[in-house]
């Protein structure tokens, strides 16, 4: 992390890129809210097959 003039910690960033040449930056911050995000939204879609699950039981 790099210090800016006011003392405040810059976050370091994440740069993602896919073979167009697609870029995407994100900070260190954003790239972990991102995945908490990516995540719950896979538990919500899987959530069904888990309650069929144990109703067959």
């Amino acid at each position: 992390m790099t210090k800016t003039k006011d003392n405040k910690p810059n976050d370091d960033v994440i740069m993602v890129t896919d073979e167009a040449g697609m870029q995407l930056y994100l900070s260190e911050k954003a790239a972990n809210r991102l995945s908490w995000i990516l995540t719950g939204i896979c538990v919500v879609l899987s959530l069904p097959v888990i309650i069929l699950a144990f109703m067959c039981i």
